[in-house]
């Protein structure tokens, strides 16, 4: 479990982690409009014209500090309706992905760290400490090919527990990722399966207790990322999620998550995602 002392500046339009508030005072980046403004670093993700992500680099004795910048307009109409058709409410802005990342650090979660949020006239930008010496596991297990030797099956089985665990754990503290692929996932670039890190929370919700629509909805999303991992890691990272070997009344379970799982491959093929 992970607290970090915050601390508002610029008239409360910007919270700082206090870890790195040397830095961002030395690149003259203790405002809102400093950030929002900021034009160095390089574009790392641009697919929608109201939120952009840029990589960061200041610097600080022995070195830089890397982070990624991501800002938010205010969006486009539709996108406060959209959600209402399907009975949720719309997630827009930073501040959820901040929450969450807090959230995410409570629950002791492996995530990004949180550097700065800032918020001012429908606009809002996140700040977070880049996660170094790391690989997404879209990498490692790229969904393209199945693991079949023995070297494969016995490298794959502690990543397979990692993400089991971090997954039960997400679902016992409420937490919903929304888009829980192997993307989102990162291990150390050596193989070791831990820490493994949880990353991109902008669409996270929290609950008291989650609905089992929600659960299925994430564990279908990683079933699909993954979706030519053999039986046997199937079967050993429910167990694992499950805390106790599958029975026949998990059947109704895995049954939604095999039809969830063919409705976003429909969608992706669909949509050519």
């Amino acid at each position: 479990m992970s607290r970090f002392s915050l601390t508002a500046h610029d008239d409360g339009r910007l919270v700082v982690n206090d870890d790195f508030a040397p830095v961002l005072r030395a690149a003259g980046l203790m405002s809102f409009d400093a950030l929002w403004d900021y034009t160095g670093g390089t574009v790392a993700k641009n697919l929608l014209k109201e939120r952009t992500t840029t990589r960061v680099a200041l610097p600080q004795a022995g070195g830089e500090q890397v982070f990624f910048l991501k800002r938010h307009t205010r969006p486009p109409f539709k996108e406060y309706i959209k959600p209402l058709f399907r009975l949720t409410w719309p997630i827009l802005g930073a501040r959820n992905e901040w929450n969450a990342i807090l959230k995410f650090h409570e629950a002791g979660i492996p995530t990004m760290t949180p550097a700065a949020l800032g918020e001012k006239g429908g606009r809002s930008l996140l700040l977070t400490a880049a996660i170094e010496g790391c690989r997404k596991l879209s990498q490692v297990m790229d969904g393209t090919r199945r693991v079949d030797t023995e070297h494969d099956v016995q490298s794959a089985r502690p990543i397979v527990r990692s993400i089991a665990r971090a997954a039960r754990t997400m679902h016992a503290h409420g937490l919903h990722h929304q888009d829980f692929y192997l993307g989102h996932l990162m291990i150390p670039e050596d193989g070791r399966p831990e820490p493994l890190y949880v990353i991109d929370l902008g669409r996270v919700r929290q609950s008291r207790r989650l609905s089992r629509r929600w659960i299925v909805k994430d564990l279908a999303q990683l079933n699909y990322s993954a979706r030519l991992s053999s039986k046997s890691e199937r079967l050993r990272f429910l167990e694992e999620y499950l805390g106790r070997p599958v029975t026949e009344a998990d059947r109704p379970l895995l049954t939604s998550i095999a039809r969830k799982t063919e409705r976003i491959a429909s969608h992706s093929k669909k949509n050519k995602l």
